[in-house]
């Protein structure tokens, strides 16, 4: 038996610009959510931080980004290149986050409490494996010279991620 390759159940992509170089994926129903204050060293080198009902992702900037975030019924195949650009991606991570709802909305620090109508992703389980995918900009910054953006590549899937 061939066994086929998993294909998303539903997908966005944003051009965002992640204020103070961050962003959150949040519960739905988390009335407590409040995102870190302080990034630790383990922060930083991962570009992440696993919330008890989300995560925060950390950019290189505060500059333009793509991110893609799509939804699977399984863990789906890990291109190591960005699909698109074929560029290698700069940093990866493979986590378990918690969405107890089983819905969560993407937000920022200009916007702490997520839009109520949207955009909303539902997922099967509340908890989750995530693998994120970086490929930033690397070279100087100039505000005033247009770049392409970073893309931030988010698969989500549910139970525990795979022993590697």
């Amino acid at each position: 038996m061939i066994e086929m390759a998993a294909s998303p159940k539903g997908w966005a992509t944003f051009a965002w610009q992640s204020d103070y170089g961050q962003f959150y994926l949040v519960d739905r129903e988390d009335e407590a959510f409040e995102p870190p204050t302080e990034i630790t060293l383990e922060m930083e080198a991962r570009c992440l931080f696993v919330m008890p009902s989300g995560i925060t992702v950390y950019t290189q900037s505060c500059l333009q980004q793509h991110i893609r975030i799509a939804i699977y019924d399984r863990e789906p195949a890990h291109p190591v290149t960005e699909p698109i650009s074929n560029k290698p991606w700069t940093h990866a991570e493979t986590i378990e986050v918690r969405f107890p709802s089983k819905s969560f909305a993407i937000s920022s620090p200009s916007m702490p409490d997520p839009l109520p109508n949207g955009p909303i992703f539902l997922v099967d389980s509340a908890l989750c494996s995530v693998r994120i995918n970086w490929m930033e900009f690397e070279g100087a910054r100039d505000d005033s010279v247009p770049i392409e953006p970073d893309v931030i590549d988010i698969a989500i899937w549910p139970g525990r991620p795979a022993e590697r």
